[in-house]
């Protein structure tokens, strides 16, 4: 009983990565962000900030930690992989643009 328990809950969190892998698939997470001269932002945008903007626009929680992305140091759009378990991923994009 305990192991047809142990593969329902598997099953039911590889349905859950797959659905959130299916919101994120083709997203544009938009960020505004302060900059300087030469295109360079004051600070970085993180993984945190994404993942807080991309658990807003999907309305599902994503931790930062599954998110494959350096921090973001320039304006311009950038590709993110979301590696969401059970060898699911998905790939976004993030649009950084000035206030």
């Amino acid at each position: 009983q305990k192991e047809a328990s142990k593969a329902f809950h598997k099953q039911q969190e590889l349905e859950a990565a797959q659905a959130l892998a299916q919101k994120l698939e083709g997203i544009t997470v938009k960020v505004t962000a302060k900059g300087g001269s030469a295109g360079r932002l004051f600070g970085s945008v993180t993984a945190k900030e994404v993942a807080e903007l991309a658990s807003a626009q999907t309305g599902s929680p994503i931790d930062k930690k599954k998110l494959m992305m350096e921090d973001i140091k320039a304006f311009g759009t950038y590709e993110v992989k979301a590696k969401l378990g059970y060898e699911v991923s998905a790939k976004f994009s993030v649009s950084v643009s000035e206030e």
